[in-house]
Order: C-alpha cells, then sequence, then structure tokens
C-alpha cells in the first residue's frame, strides 16, 4: 500500500514533528484503550473504573497517545464524532490547566498516529495467525466470531489486532488518512523545515520507483 511505505519513509520525521511542541506533550497514559481499562461497582452500584498496563506512562506527543486510545473504538462512532472528540479533548485539557492548542493540528496528529500503529498491527499479523492457524482463517466470518470475541490463552490480544487493523485501514479509506500525509510532506517537510519531499526511489527502491 502507497501510503504505508510513504508513511514509513517519513516515520522518524513525523514522530519529530508531533513532540516538538511541548503544549502538546504531556504526562499520561501510553494506550488507554479498552483493553487496558477495567470496571467494577461498588456496595452502592456505582460504576467504578481502573486502568492497567502502565509500562509505557511518560511524557510525549498527546495526539499520539489520544489514537492509542481511541484505536479499537467502534469505527462509525469515531468518524461521526471525531472532530467533537477533539473539541472536548482541547476544552477539557485547558480547563485542567494546560495551554490552549488548536483542535486542527491536535486532529492531524491523531490522525497520522493512526498510520503508527497501523505499521504496529501489521507486524503482529504473525501472532494473529499463532492464534488462529491460517487454514482456518477463511471460516472466520466477521469479529463476532466467537474465536475472536472471546479471549484467546487469557489475552485480548487477537481481538483488539484486528479492531485496530480495521480503524487504521477505515481511516485510510473513508476518512483519508493518506491526505494528511500529504499535508505533513507538502507543509510541514518542505514549507516549514524546508527539506525536499523525498523521491521514490527513497520510498520505495529501485524496484518499486520503477512501477
Amino acid at each position: 500500500m502507497e501510503v504505508m511505505m510513504t508513511y514509513n519513509a517519513y516515520m522518524n520525521e513525523l514522530e519529530c514533528w508531533k513532540n516538538q511542541d511541548t503544549d502538546y506533550v504531556a504526562l499520561s497514559h501510553a494506550n488507554l484503550n479498552v483493553d487496558n481499562a477495567y470496571y467494577w461497582r461498588d456496595e452502592a452500584g456505582k460504576l467504578l473504573c481502573g486502568v492497567l498496563d502502565w509500562g509505557g506512562f511518560g511524557a510525549s506527543c498527546l495526539g499520539h497517545k489520544l489514537w492509542w486510545y481511541f484505536n479499537c473504538s467502534e469505527f462509525e462512532m469515531l468518524k461521526d464524532d471525531f472532530e467533537h472528540f477533539m473539541t472536548t479533548f482541547v476544552d477539557a485539557y485547558r480547563d485542567s490547566g494546560g495551554p490552549r492548542i488548536n483542535a486542527k493540528t491536535l486532529e492531524r496528529m491523531v490522525r497520522l498516529t493512526c498510520l503508527q500503529n497501523l505499521s504496529v498491527m501489521v507486524a503482529a499479523v504473525p501472532d494473529c495467525l499463532r492464534q488462529i492457524p491460517e487454514q482456518d482463517w477463511a471460516s472466520v466470518k466477521d469479529r463476532k466470531d466467537q474465536r475472536i470475541e472471546e479471549n484467546l490463552g487469557g489475552k485480548s490480544t487477537l481481538r483488539t489486532t484486528l479492531r485496530a487493523m480495521d480503524n487504521g485501514l477505515r481511516m485510510i479509506e473513508e476518512m483519508r488518512v493518506d491526505a494528511d500525509l500529504q499535508w505533513f510532506i507538502d507543509e510541514i517537510w518542505v514549507g516549514t523545515m524546508h527539506q525536499q519531499p523525498k523521491t521514490r526511489e527513497m520510498i520505495f527502491g529501485e524496484e518499486g520507483a520503477a512501477k
């Protein structure tokens, strides 16, 4: 996929841009999607929530972290309410003592991070094939299949990998994240950093550039 090869060529430059403005960097959980939260009710029936997996806790790009919070969401909700989520976070961040940040800039950081997440999920495909053997995938009709919906070996890894992968692909296909990547190349890499765009040879190698 061309967009993923292009992302890979600019991966480090994107990470530099996402973290260079400290207004968009904060101390927080690194991966607060659904599999890292747990819920219970107290004696009065009040719903409570706890958080797992604090290993990646640290200071880094808020937009990066927000995508890793969203990556297992239902895509239709994410697509319909994406801008609302951004403006809500910007307001809450400011109300909690943070700086006033630009919702559009934050949105671009979040959207571009979906490509980083998708590259991680592609690397997890061999693990998916270990959990459900390759010859059995033809019988999996959708993500509600019991083999996916339930934990395997006490882990939700397969379910969350497939969910994040599906969301990443739909972000490209339905929300045009490829346009955000081109914006980064044109406006940031070339326009702000005054660098030359990378050639097709640099992105795809000699064989790919010839096609």
